[in-house]
C-alpha cells in the first residue's frame, strides 16, 4: 500500500481542523475536489487495500486503536471529534482513506470473452441506487458495469458505501454517448435488451445465452431507440403498482440472465 506519511508528523494525533488531509477529505466529500475519492469505512479500506488502490491519506480516529493495530499501524490517528467532523456519516466509522479517483476503462480493456454479461446505467442519479445496482451486478455475475455521463459519479462517497465495494472491484466504463455505447456493444457482437415498463417479453421467456448488455434507466436516463437493436424485457407485475424501482428491476433481471454462482468468471 502507499500511503503519504506527510500529512502528520509520525507518532503524532492530528487534533487540527486545518490538518492538509482532513481538509482535502471535507472537500472531496462536499464536491469540490474531483480528483480523488473518501472511503469511510472499515470494509471499504480493507477492500482498497486488498485491491492495491494506492492511497493518499489513511485515518484512524484515536478510540480505535485496535483497528488502527490490526491495520498495521498505517496510517495517522485523529481526534475522534475531529474524524467524526470529516465524516458524511451521522457517526464515524473510526477510518477515512484518501484514494486517487481510478483510471476510466475502455471497451477494449475489458474482458469480454466467453458468455459476458453487462450493465449498462443511464441517468441514475441516487448515489444509493448506483451502489445498490453495483453489488447486485456483481453478485449476479456482471462481467463491467457501463456508465452512462449524467448520473451520479461512481466514486461518490454514498455510492461507495452502498455498493458494500463492489464499486472497488468491478470494471467500470463512463461513456458520455448512448449511441456510441450501442454501437460498440453491437461491434462486438453483444447482444443487447433494455428494462421496459410495459410491452417487452418476460425475462422468463427470453433467451439469455450468448454475450449481452442489460440496459437500465431512470426517467431522464438516455438511451437508443428501438432501432438501435435494444429488446424490450417487462417484469410482470401485478395490482396498482406502476413500476419498479430501478434497482429491485435491474436485480431481478440480472439474476433471470443466470450468470452468478458458478456461472460467474
Amino acid at each position: 500500500m502507499l500511503y503519504n506519511r506527510s500529512m502528520c508528523a509520525d507518532g503524532q494525533i492530528i487534533r487540527s481542523r486545518s490538518n492538509a488531509g482532513l481538509k482535502r477529505m471535507r472537500a472531496v466529500l462536499a464536491g469540490r475536489e474531483r480528483g480523488a475519492l473518501v472511503l469511510e469505512g472499515e470494509r471499504l479500506v480493507r477492500d482498497a487495500i486488498r485491491l492495491g488502490y494506492p492511497l493518499e491519506g489513511l485515518f484512524v480516529g484515536d478510540d480505535s486503536l485496535e483497528l488502527h493495530e490490526s491495520l498495521g499501524g498505517e496510517g495517522s490517528l485523529v481526534e475522534a471529534a475531529l474524524l467524526q467532523q470529516a465524516s458524511g456519516l451521522k457517526t464515524s466509522p473510526g477510518v477515512m482513506a484518501l484514494a486517487a479517483v481510478p483510471e476510466t476503462l475502455t471497451f477494449d480493456q475489458l474482458d469480454l470473452e466467453g458468455d459476458p454479461l453487462l450493465l449498462v446505467v443511464a441517468g441514475v442519479a441516487d448515489p444509493g441506487n448506483l451502489g445498490a445496482l453495483a453489488r447486485s451486478a456483481e453478485a449476479a455475475g456482471v462481467r463491467a458495469l457501463v456508465l452512462l455521463a449524467g448520473g451520479t459519479s461512481p466514486w461518490n462517497a454514498k455510492a461507495l458505501r452502498g455498493s458494500m465495494g463492489s464499486l472497488l472491484r468491478l470494471p467500470v466504463v463512463i461513456a458520455a454517448d448512448a449511441l456510441q455505447v450501442g454501437a460498440e456493444l453491437r461491434d462486438r457482437g453483444i447482444r443487447q435488451v433494455v428494462a421496459a415498463t410495459r410491452g417487452g417479453k418476460a425475462p422468463a421467456d427470453h433467451d439469455w445465452a450468448g454475450p449481452t448488455a442489460l440496459w437500465v434507466a431512470s426517467e431522464t436516463g438516455a438511451l437508443p431507440d428501438s432501432g438501435q437493436g435494444l429488446e424490450p424485457l417487462t417484469i410482470p407485475i401485478t395490482g396498482e403498482v406502476e413500476s419498479l424501482n430501478v434497482t429491485v428491476a435491474a436485480s431481478l433481471l440480472l439474476f433471470a440472465a443466470g450468470r452468478g454462482g458458478s456461472q460467474a468468471k
